[in-house]
């Protein structure tokens, strides 16, 4: 604690530091009042193995001066489960509480060793049925070496947060995003689907199949990607009906480190409606611009570090 206090922290800046298998991703970025969001720093790094990426990130910590900022990262996808469960009717002092009762039969471990979070959706109240709310649970020694990952390398850890709202934070800054956006990321191994309107995550669907699945050309990944398409429109029918909110008719897909030609043009003819790729540097402010393989590898991180509101694990 003394050692913190000592600190001067620029908390104009949010740094993401996010790891997984292949390395670590970093993104640093300021929003100044009425401009697009300033990213100064991007840079993905590969490290040999896991058991390496704290010296690793000590490392990058001490040579970018990333302790001078406070630090957000994200849960890997897998680590956790992001739950949709009926808000209970309770004060909000006994909200955790409550939903730890709610999910502890649907998690394959003991709530006692869960660390839960939750945030809510709107407009439901129209459909006549009880409220529903994302509940975020996870291992409580997951977070742990989350924890002593990061502060172990001298970075002032503010936030653990998930993918869904990462991406949420990108989706939000589309212009599709006004009337309702499903965005569609895919990493190497698996994916997402989010839908948002006016920065506000409604649904969230993962998927096993990732960039590898997928193959080297559109002959190779239709299979897969018809299986991508069914998702896309059942999160959207669920979107419509449950949310009551006017049809999305735009999906956005993340940048690929490799253009999977075809790709856009194959699900706006199978889904009926507009998809397109997205390009990073003309929705923040980012010098020099960033290749589609460097945005790709440091996406979620991007998206940490545009993080604003205070919700935390």
């Amino acid at each position: 604690m003394l050692a913190l206090l000592k600190k001067k922290i620029d908390r104009q800046k949010l740094v993401a530091v996010c790891a997984d298998e292949d390395g670590i991703m970093l993104a640093r970025v300021s929003r100044p009042a009425g401009q697009p969001p300033i990213l100064d720093l991007c840079e993905f790094h590969s490290t040999a193995s896991i058991s390496v990426q704290g010296a690793d990130v000590a490392q990058l910590s001490k040579s970018l001066g990333l302790d001078r900022n406070p630090c957000v990262t994200t849960l890997s996808l897998g680590a956790y489960a992001l739950l949709f469960v009926e808000a209970p009717d309770v004060k909000p002092a006994e909200l955790r509480a409550a939903i730890r009762w709610r999910v502890k039969d649907l998690i394959d471990f003991h709530i006692d060793d869960a660390v839960i979070d939750v945030f809510e959706v709107p407009n439901q109240k129209a459909t006549g049925k009880n409220a529903m709310m994302y509940a975020v649970v996870t291992r409580s020694n997951t977070v742990r070496q989350q924890v002593d990952l990061l502060a172990g390398a001298g970075l002032n850890l503010d936030v653990i947060d998930i993918p869904e709202l990462a991406l949420r934070n990108i989706s939000s800054l589309l212009p599709e995003d006004v009337a309702g956006v499903a965005l569609l990321y895919l990493s190497r191994r698996n994916g997402l689907i989010v839908l948002t309107r006016q920065g506000t995550l409604y649904l969230s669907r993962r998927l096993e199949a990732g960039l590898e699945q997928l193959g080297g050309s559109l002959d190779d990944a239709e299979p897969k990607l018809d299986r991508i398409v069914v998702e896309i429109q059942r999160s959207l029918d669920y979107y419509e009906s449950h949310f009551l909110q006017p049809a999305i008719t735009n999906v956005v897909i993340t940048p690929l480190p490799e253009p999977l030609k075809g790709t856009p043009e194959y699900l706006a003819e199978q889904l009926g409606i507009s998809v397109r790729g997205m390009d990073i540097n003309s929705m923040i402010d980012v010098d020099p611009p960033l290749s589609p393989d460097v945005q790709a590898r440091c996406l979620l991180a991007i998206g940490a570090a545009l993080r604003q509101e205070g919700m935390e694990l």
